[in-house]
């Protein structure tokens, strides 16, 4: 299931098929994109997917880099998203959007589509919850109007 590739270390370790927890999903992407057989429809799901914040259990929280290389060259270079209340949270948000946009763009997709893997607004560290300012309903990011994008439109149009 690719959501465990989104859940904090612990759950995902438990969870990946070679107990590295860190690198699945990384490794859920690579695989999508491998039996995607040139399927652009879905290599560009799979990277969006690959962009999308990993649950870190605390507002403010750094999720650890994958630092094996993917076996598909398209992801090289993409990490994910960040706690918007982490340290620079913003500036390596917006650097993940602007990389996916330009591999959007690159086979043909809507570099625009990387504004939509965008996270919540900054919660408050310490909050005992570590819910942050998230929803559990689905789709609710989007329902509710909550996605935040670091990068803007005319900064990822710039950029391919």
């Amino acid at each position: 299931d690719p959501i465990f590739g989104l859940l904090g270390d612990a759950k995902a370790n438990a969870n990946a098929p070679d107990g590295d927890g860190v690198c699945l999903q990384q490794n859920t992407a690579d695989l999508a994109i491998t039996v995607a057989n040139g399927d652009n429809t879905v290599i560009a799901a799979a990277l969006s997917y690959r962009a999308l914040e990993r649950n870190t259990q605390s507002v403010g929280g750094v999720s650890k880099p994958c630092t094996k290389t993917p076996q598909n060259a398209i992801l090289v270079g993409l990490s994910q998203h960040q706690d918007p209340a982490s340290p620079n949270a913003n500036a390596v948000n917006k650097a993940v959007e602007i990389t996916l946009a330009k591999k959007l763009a690159s086979i043909g997709a809507n570099p625009l589509d990387a504004l939509l893997t965008g996270t919540f607004a900054p919660g408050q560290i310490g909050d005992p919850t570590a819910k942050g300012l998230t929803c559990d309903d689905s789709n609710c990011i989007f329902s509710n109007n909550r996605l935040v994008s670091a990068a803007t439109a005319d900064e990822i149009n710039a950029a391919v």
